[in-house]
């Protein structure tokens, strides 16, 4: 016969519009949001840190960043008056 687990509830404080659109986000992936919370602590205790590496970088450079590792998914040009001549500059 197995075991139950046995659950504890846990409290935390938290802004309401990021628990609002914390819930939009898990509700896209097919989740709730005390499952991705408790994903968030499985992780963090699996790998004994935290499952993201945290930055005090701008969001524009984080974004920037993120455009240079997949590259391949945005257009690109041959000189810079194709580009400009594209955007109709």
């Amino acid at each position: 016969m197995a075991t139950k687990k046995k659950e504890v509830q846990l409290n935390i404080r938290i802004d309401s519009a990021l628990k609002t659109a914390g819930q939009k986000v898990a509700k896209e992936l097919g989740i709730d949001l005390n499952t991705a919370v408790n994903l968030f602590i499985a992780a963090m205790v699996r790998a004994h840190q935290l499952p993201f590496g945290p930055s005090t970088l701008p969001s524009e450079t984080l974004e920037a960043l993120h455009e240079s590792d997949h590259s391949q998914e945005y257009k690109t040009y041959d000189n810079a008056d194709d580009m400009w001549r594209d955007l109709n500059v």
